[in-house]
């Protein structure tokens, strides 16, 4: 069987967000492959989506945009991604990422190298892809543009270290912001040149950039 989670009102996930069971898929037809999941992320993005939701769906629809997995097989005559086999791990992009068994696009289907453990695998493609959309985003604004600095809250998670690595590559001015002196020591160490303010700390620090 395959288990997957669905949703068919938007609303808390909480009350929303369901467990079916189904039969797993059929063998992947040309231009598909079938992955056997082993890890999935719970993005913010998803559940905002289905909070965020005004009706109802007809049909019990799945959440999820990406997941790690294993590849069980691959549709006849299908061009893939160089290192994508029967046996290998690969990420992919799809819609339905919270389940067990996933049909998937060729196309979408990215080999994962061998250091990288299916919890980090699980969030190469997504996060990668928001934090150069917040680049675009902030680079764009009227504040900032290409000479001013950008603020960035929550800079300790997967995201914000992303969009660190970004801004100094394209030498956008930066100031972190983190709840803790942990986290502001973690994110100094990794980027000694972007400065970090926990709002944790009480006393006042004067910033030099």
């Amino acid at each position: 069987m395959n288990r997957r989670v669905v949703w068919t009102r938007g609303g808390s996930p909480a009350d929303v967000l369901t467990v079916i069971e189904e039969p797993e898929p059929d063998a992947p037809a040309h231009g598909q492959v079938l992955i056997r999941t082993t890890a999935f992320p719970v993005h913010p993005g998803d559940l905002l989506g289905l909070e965020a939701f005004p009706a109802t769906a007809a049909e019990p629809v799945p959440i999820g945009v990406q997941a790690t997995g294993l590849v069980e097989a691959i549709g006849p005559d299908t061009r893939v991604a160089p290192g994508v086999e029967v046996g290998g791990r690969v990420t992919v992009f799809p819609l339905g990422g919270w389940s067990q068994w996933i049909l998937a696009d060729a196309e979408i289907v990215v080999p994962v190298p061998d250091e990288l453990p299916d919890e980090v695998a699980a969030q190469m493609l997504t996060n990668p892809l928001t934090a150069v959309m917040l680049r675009r985003e902030a680079e764009q604004h009227l504040a900032l543009g290409y000479d001013g600095y950008l603020v960035q809250t929550a800079a300790g998670s997967s995201v914000g270290r992303l969009v660190t690595g970004v801004m100094q590559y394209h030498n956008v001015g930066l100031v972190n912001v983190v709840r803790s002196d942990r986290g502001a020591a973690e994110l100094r160490k990794r980027f000694p040149d972007v400065p970090v303010v926990a709002t944790e700390t009480t006393r006042t620090e004067v910033l030099s950039w």
